[in-house]
């Protein structure tokens, strides 16, 4: 989707809701919003809250869109729309809201025989519906199906929309028209399509499922092969390390009975030394931690800046207040009574299913857009005018 093709959308798109277009340029545009659009692209939802709250009238937002980066106007704030500009995403949402479905009526230039007989023609009920299936693994294929539905005379036809691209349009009945009636309902023709995708499907070709589920197996099968190496290696760490444990225990017990004089000694004159250090409650230790931390406390003031001088040098607020106040919280004082490691086996059965989740085959079925057509002509698939299928 080139530039070219987002401006024809952008301006099909606000033409579809009558917007006031301010001045077209060959680079730019400015568009001063309807309350319908300005609701969807304006992100002003505050403003609009209030308005709808107090019962105000309310200021059209007025934009200008840009489609070429490189001739960006001076005299005004422009916006650059491409494709994956996060404005133009919305003008897609809004497409989707508003135009999901639609119901349009065919006109057709009248002969000069029905312009003077006055003769009303007939149009025929229609159903078209956008569909797009999706062929899902660990890879996707997507196709669009076009069907629509007679809803007079019941039958179904493929690439309805290529057909209705030929036809011309307007939302409203035209003069000396009127419709037929609808013979099956809404609900009876989307089973019709149903019908129809499920026929479609069991045709296609399933050989892509066989092969996703054969790359399927060949993951699990390396995912329990790593597993099992895993067990296998934990296990005989846990065995050297009992092994490594018992000789440590007979190490220490042939040290315990030969120097076991020699241990009551040490103890009781590291006794002394503690029980002389707690009665010098003003001793060297508390007063080389007490000079200890005057020092620091007095590099700190030295080194760290003050505000004006921080900002003054092109620092941040945030990064001074982070390392002048924020205080930081241990890592003992972080409360992981939560926290639970997983173990080897739920570690092994999350990522099986994400395996199947990725590689499993399936197909998806979305509706995209549809409409209620009323036509004077008939799409070439269609059988002629009375030999529909009944229901």
């Amino acid at each position: 989707m080139n530039q070219q093709r987002v401006r024809k959308y952008v301006e099909q798109y606000l033409s579809a809701f009558s917007s006031h277009i301010m001045e077209t340029h060959p680079d730019f545009l400015t568009v001063k919003l309807p309350v319908e659009v300005d609701k969807d692209i304006g992100n002003r939802p505050f403003y609009w809250s209030w308005v709808e709250k107090m019962n105000l009238p309310y200021q059209p937002l007025v934009l200008t869109f840009c489609f070429d980066p490189d001739r960006m106007p001076d005299d005004r704030r422009a916006e650059h729309l491409h494709l994956g500009a996060a404005r133009l995403q919305q003008i897609f949402q809004s497409t989707r809201k508003h135009g999901s479905f639609v119901c349009m009526y065919e006109t057709l230039p009248q002969t000069r025989a029905q312009a003077s007989s006055r003769q009303s023609v007939p149009l025929v009920p229609w159903l078209g519906v956008n569909w797009k299936v999706s062929f899902i693994c660990d890879k996707k294929r997507d196709f669009i199906l076009h069907f629509g539905v007679n809803l007079h005379q019941p039958h179904i036809v493929r690439d309805f929309y290529p057909f209705l691209l030929q036809r011309q349009l307007a939302p409203s009945i035209p003069d000396y028209h009127y419709t037929l009636d609808r013979r099956i309902t809404i609900s009876q023709a989307f089973a019709m399509m149903e019908a129809e995708i499920r026929r479609i499907l069991a045709q296609e070709d399933q050989t892509w499922a066989a092969a996703a589920r054969q790359r399927l197996e060949e993951e699990l099968q390396i995912l329990e092969a790593y597993y099992r190496e895993l067990e296998e290696r934990q296990r005989r760490t846990a065995d050297d390390g009992n092994e490594a444990a018992n000789e440590a225990d007979k190490g220490g017990d042939e040290l315990q009975d030969g120097h076991s004089g020699k241990s009551t000694g040490s103890t009781s004159s590291a006794a002394d030394n503690v029980e002389s250090a707690a009665a010098e409650p003003n001793g060297s230790l508390n007063l080389l931690l007490e000079q200890e931390t005057e020092r620091q406390t007095t590099a700190i003031q030295a080194v760290s800046p003050s505000l004006e001088e921080h900002r003054s040098a092109g620092g941040r607020i945030l990064d001074f207040l982070r390392a002048n106040s924020f205080q930081e919280t241990p890592r003992e004082k972080i409360d992981q009574t939560e926290w639970v490691a997983s173990t080897p086996e739920e570690e092994k059965r999350r990522r099986m299913e994400e395996m199947r989740w990725q590689y499993e085959p399936r197909i998806s079925v979305q509706f995209i857009n549809g409409g209620l057509f009323y036509l004077q002509s008939a799409p070439p698939s269609a059988p002629p005018h009375g030999n529909g299928r009944k229901m």
